[in-house]
């Protein structure tokens, strides 16, 4: 299997391509497992979650049309609309991505399609350790607060060990524009 390293520099090359290719300013952060573990959850994960924003009516069948244009042939891709998946919470436009010859792992792309989640793209800060960039923590916490599955709590409760003041300061404002401080101070309880 691939390594994560692997799986993100595919994902960068083809974001930067687009980029020159559709003259759009694409913006992508890794969020999901991968991006917890980064900021110090126990945990592991088979497939890597990104979030996607660039400016136009339909980015996801955008990006999806282009990836078919540019991935290899060994990758199949499917696109699903945001309102049509009931396990998304957030409703988002989901690109998923497989390898045929199982080299690399599953890709998930979210479609950003909230204001905040735009915030967090756009501060997300480029990882020395993947070279690629991370949804900052108070963002990754929220996606997770919204999601609401108990591995995304676990992930909440292990991220908040390490977090700087600043950080969870941050988080409980993001958390009370958002509707859902009072379930982050009772998970943090």
């Amino acid at each position: 299997m691939k390594s994560i390293i692997d799986t993100l520099l595919v994902i960068q090359k083809v974001v930067e391509q687009f980029n020159k290719e559709a003259q759009n300013k694409a913006v992508v952060a890794l969020i999901g497992g991968h991006a917890a573990i980064y900021f110090g959850a126990a945990r592991t994960t088979l497939d890597v979650d990104l979030c996607l924003h660039f400016s136009d009516n339909e980015p996801g069948r955008l990006f999806h049309r282009f990836l078919k244009k540019v991935l290899s042939k060994r990758f199949t891709l499917r696109f699903f609309r945001g309102s049509k998946d009931p396990s998304d919470p957030l409703g988002h436009d989901l690109i998923v991505i497989h390898d045929a010859k199982y080299e690399f792992p599953k890709i998930d792309i979210l479609i950003a399609r909230y204001k905040w989640e735009l915030s967090g793209l756009e501060k997300a800060h480029l990882s020395k350790g993947l070279s690629f960039p991370v949804m900052p923590i108070p963002y990754l916490i929220m996606m997770k607060l919204m999601a609401g599955g108990r591995k995304d709590e676990l992930d909440i409760l292990d991220m908040v060990k390490g977090i700087s003041k600043e950080d969870l300061q941050e988080t409980q404002t993001l958390a009370k524009t958002m509707g859902k401080d009072k379930k982050l101070r009772s998970l943090l309880k």
